[in-house]
């Protein structure tokens, strides 16, 4: 892939990490304190905006492989986006964030998923654990300058943070111009049958995509009760971001150094490792009490969010045809999404109920068995490239 490709790609899913972190870290906070949500709704509201999402990234994958116009897609919608963003902040009801935010995240879903795309188009099987490894930065840098938001929502509200985030998100759509795209040609055996259509995507893989489900709902019950028990603490909105940002910086340096090693030792483990540190990031949460516990929370939960993510998007690519590639990975990144809506969901409802403890537990036990569901994904390294699972 050639510099100013990747540089390109780097810079908007930079933008989208960095706004989306921003408003799905506080837009709770927003509809508790200023729409009058409680807990429980705030994560049903969440849970709807993320099944928005999920709707987005299949609708992407779905795009890509029949329409292919990948650029021109990526570049409409995120115009469309900075407009949504921007209304956010100037809504008089609970329904009318939910609906909108459902919407923007239906968007952006489909743009992300484009971004993906292009990124295993045009990356050589040798060094898409690099690509994937570079571009997984974007999620921590993103974390860290999303703590912005925060100092913007203390100083000025929240209609000022979405105003500062629909003029960042302009950069999307002009970076989009820029990009590079191609047409991958249909192979015979799609063309000649429905079932082609699910070519590659079978043994191997769905395994992948079902730990990849229950790990990112176990991170989600960690990041949503994280900010609500920070607040209940009485945390400001800058120290309640301030976590996300320190996990971030933590995971810029390892999402890069499980890039690398991904291409030289296997996926497989190093996913596994990740998938462990979510389960130790919610039992830590139990006994949090301070600003530096809930760091140490979110350094933990981040190696499920964008270290795990770019080693994962590199194995889609290894076990997937390209032809197929635009639904293998919007259904990896869909996945995840589903376990946000699960994660979201369940956890305001559980914690009133339950209480933080068997919450955390039963999300840790949740992350655990996504180690278990790898098993049977096989990968070697041969000759500096990964064999295409055996299973598959």
């Amino acid at each position: 892939m050639s510099k100013r490709q990747l540089a390109l790609l780097f810079t908007s899913n930079l933008v989208m990490m960095t706004v989306g972190g921003a408003i799905s870290s506080l837009s709770p906070l927003y509809a508790i304190d200023e729409l009058g949500a409680d807990p429980g709704a705030a994560g049903l509201f969440m849970s709807f905006v993320f099944l928005g999402l999920v709707a987005g990234t299949l609708t992407g994958g779905w795009l890509s492989d029949r329409l292919q116009h990948r650029k021109v897609f990526f570049t409409v919608l995120t115009v469309a986006d900075c407009m949504a963003i921007w209304l956010m902040g100037r809504l008089p009801t609970f329904t009318h964030l939910a609906v909108v935010m459902a919407l923007d995240w239906f968007l952006g879903g489909i743009a992300l998923t484009m971004l993906s795309i292009l990124a295993g188009l045009f990356a050589e099987p040798s060094e898409r654990g690099r690509v994937f490894g570079i571009l997984s930065l974007t999620g921590s840098l993103g974390a860290l300058l999303s703590m912005g938001a925060g100092v913007i929502v203390d100083w000025q509200g929240f209609r000022a943070m979405f105003t500062a985030a629909a003029l960042l998100s302009i950069c999307n759509p002009l970076v989009g111009l820029l990009l590079k795209d191609k047409t991958v040609a249909p192979s015979e055996r799609k063309a000649a049958s429905p079932a082609g259509r699910w070519a590659g995507l079978s043994g191997g893989f769905f395994f992948l995509l079902a730990g990849r489900l229950v790990a990112t709902a176990a991170q989600f019950v960690g990041a949503l009760s994280r900010t609500l028990v920070m607040d209940e603490m009485g945390f400001t909105a800058t120290k309640i971001t301030s976590a996300a940002a320190v996990g971030g910086v933590v995971a810029l340096g390892l999402s890069l150094l499980a890039g690398w090693l991904s291409d030289r030792v296997g996926r497989k483990w190093l996913l596994a490792a990740c998938y462990f540190g979510g389960a130790a990031g919610l039992v830590v949460l139990v006994a949090a009490t301070s600003l530096v516990h809930f760091w140490m929370v979110a350094i933990l939960l981040s190696l499920v969010g964008p270290v795990a993510s770019g080693i994962g998007l590199a194995m889609v690519t290894d076990l997937v045809p390209q032809e197929s590639l635009g639904r293998g990975l919007s259904l990896f990144n869909a996945v995840g999404w589903i376990g946000g809506i699960v994660g979201y969901a369940s956890t305001g409802y559980a914690i009133e109920n339950v209480g933080l403890a068997p919450t955390m537990v039963v999300g840790a036990l949740v992350s655990l068995a996504a180690i278990v569901l790898l098993v049977p994904v096989r990968q070697a390294v041969l000759g500096g490239q990964l064999e295409r699972d055996a299973s598959g």
